[in-house]
C-alpha cells in the first residue's frame, strides 16, 4: 500500500514540473504572439506620426546632410583619372570660383525662364 503511495506522489510530483513547464511555455508563446502586434502598432504611430508631419521628409535629409558635413563623414574619393585632373587643375579657385558659379547659375536660371516664360502671366 506504501508502495502506491510512493509512486503517487512521485507521480504527481512529476505532472506538476510537468504543467509549470508547460506554463511556462504557453507563457512565453503569448507574448512572442504579441510581439507583432506591438510592432505594427509602433509602425501605425510612426506613419500617423509622418502623416501628420510632413516638414521631417526635409527635415531628416537636411540633418543628415549637416552632420556629413560637420563631422566629415563622406566617404573619401577615389584618385581622379588623368582627365579629371587636368579639369581639375583648369577650374578656377578662390573668388573667381564662386563668380563662375553664380554666372553658371544664372545662365541655368535664364534658360529655364526662355522655356516657361509663355506659361507666365
Amino acid at each position: 500500500m506504501s508502495l502506491d503511495h510512493e509512486n503517487f506522489a512521485e507521480r504527481r510530483g512529476l505532472l506538476a514540473a510537468q504543467i509549470a513547464r508547460q506554463r511556462g511555455e504557453l507563457a512565453d508563446a503569448y507574448r512572442n504572439l504579441e510581439k507583432p502586434i506591438h510592432y505594427a502598432e509602433y509602425g501605425m504611430r510612426g506613419f500617423g506620426f509622418l502623416r501628420q508631419n510632413p516638414w521631417v521628409f526635409v527635415a531628416a535629409p537636411a540633418l543628415v546632410k549637416l552632420a556629413t558635413t560637420l563631422f566629415g563623414l563622406k566617404t573619401q574619393k577615389s584618385k581622379p583619372s588623368p582627365s579629371q585632373r587636368r579639369s581639375i587643375e583648369t577650374k578656377p579657385k578662390g573668388w573667381k570660383k564662386h563668380v563662375v558659379t553664380l554666372g553658371q547659375n544664372g545662365w541655368r536660371l535664364y534658360q529655364l525662364y526662355r522655356r516657361i516664360r509663355t506659361y507666365l502671366p
